[in-house]
């Protein structure tokens, strides 16, 4: 590539060069998949998507983070994940959604960048590659254990462990973003933690205050660090 401000194109074949799903293909497959994805970018606050208009949409995070949200019938949001740098959201390939609640992202972070693909289109290349699918399935029994450590952990675990739990997992989320002292952006409001973990936004905010007491955790609309 050359000097200068790169084009869409060329952001789309760096990335996807580098993608751990992809850095085993030639440099032809990664035109290929350039030719079938689209690439964007958001601010803090801005829709990612709406399942009930692109439920055949696979999604890449190359840079940032968003939290999925769910919107029942009567309009009220719940979140129900948080994702980083490389993190896929959407329907999977091998993955059906039949229970026809909306779902959308919401970008967290001041600068969101990613790639979207056609869910059929993915397919194709999967097809073609036994080593993609391969990481995409690895990927997505990643994503499945995850959330069964989460379902565990509501059931097993009380309020204060399951806080701990969600803020290990955030601040290594953002770890990259650190500053000197070891803090990480905090980008989610209390009650979007309290969805998370299913609790209240006042447990959440008692509990707090608490761990803050102990020295485990220091908190603020800004910033948070584990003690």
């Amino acid at each position: 590539m050359t000097g200068g401000s790169p084009s869409g194109r060329d952001k789309k074949f760096w990335y996807l060069q580098n993608h751990r799903l992809f850095d085993q293909l030639s440099d032809e497959a990664i035109e290929d998949l350039c030719i079938i994805s689209r690439y964007k970018e958001a601010g803090r606050g801005e829709h990612i998507f709406f399942q009930g208009d692109m439920t055949d949409r696979i999604f890449i995070l190359k840079l940032g983070a968003v939290k999925i949200v769910r919107t029942d019938a009567e309009g009220n949001e719940v979140v129900k994940d948080v994702l980083g740098d490389h993190d896929l959201f959407g329907q999977l390939p091998f993955s059906s959604r039949t229970d026809g609640g909306e779902e959308h992202a919401v970008a967290l972070t001041d600068h969101v960048s990613i790639c979207m693909f056609k869910r059929s289109d993915l397919e194709l290349v999967l097809a073609r590659d036994p080593r993609v699918s391969m990481r995409l399935a690895t990927h997505y029994s990643e994503r499945l254990r995850a959330l069964e450590q989460r379902y565990d952990g509501l059931v097993f675990k009380d309020v204060r462990t399951r806080l701990l739990d969600f803020l290990r997992r955030y601040v290594e989320l953002f770890g990259s973003e650190r500053d000197a002292e070891g803090a990480v952006p905090n980008h989610l409001r209390q009650e979007d933690i309290a969805q998370l973990i299913g609790s209240t936004r006042q447990t959440v905010t008692a509990t707090l205050r608490q761990l803050e007491r102990e020295g485990l955790v220091c908190y603020s609309r800004q910033r948070i660090r584990l003690g």
